[in-house]
């Protein structure tokens, strides 16, 4: 099952769940690239999710990717890039906020060291609670080392600055083998019509 997405008004509609053009997370204004939807057993939409980044603090890194899609460089330098970035996540579904915190901790584990995966789980369910409910909303931004984690608003409810769990993180979702293909191919080609065109 493919993600759809389509322009609406100054955002996107990812297979009906509406993101706004920008988004304010830890002082830093970013703005939407593209996202897709995450689903389980290629059936279940379980949420969708889209990558906001900081555009001007990006520049130098991303300009030259420019009008272009899908370059694994590009997947790169968003990845590892030390400038505001936000994933924005929005569910579809109620679930278990210790399926959310298992099966991200399970990619991050292959990523980070476990003590690293431990306090991310724990900050997440913090913030979480039981339940992750149908069109809650999961914000995870990093800027230089640090992770911040926020629900319901963008705000940095918990704060991670274990090294290598920025990229780690990001990974998942931009890296050669992510949690989402249609989420990494959605991000390639907003991108690609968003970003860096005006000039």
């Amino acid at each position: 099952m493919g993600t759809s997405s389509s322009e609406g008004g100054d955002g996107i509609s990812i297979d009906g769940i509406f993101f706004p053009p920008d988004l304010k997370m830890g002082g830093v204004l970013q703005q939407l690239t593209g996202g897709g939807t995450r689903t389980k057993y290629n059936v279940a939409k379980v949420y969708a999710v889209a990558l906001y980044v900081d555009s001007r603090g990006a520049a130098g890194s991303l300009k030259k990717f420019a009008g272009s899609a899908k370059q694994p460089a590009l997947y790169d330098a968003l990845a590892t890039g030390l400038f505001a970035k936000t994933l924005f996540l929005q569910f579809h579904r109620a679930v278990s906020a210790q399926a959310v915190a298992e099966a991200l901790a399970e990619s991050l584990a292959k990523r980070v060291p476990a003590a690293t995966v431990d306090k991310f789980r724990v900050a997440l369910l913090k913030i979480c609670g039981e339940e992750v409910a149908k069109g809650a909303k999961l914000y995870f931004m990093c800027k230089g080392e640090a992770l911040s984690i926020g629900g319901g608003t963008p705000d940095a409810q918990a704060t991670l600055k274990e090294k290598g769990t920025c990229n780690a993180f990001f990974d998942i979702y931009l890296g050669k083998a992510p949690i989402s293909a249609a989420a990494k191919e959605g991000i390639g080609v907003g991108f690609a019509q968003r970003l860096y065109l005006a000039s």
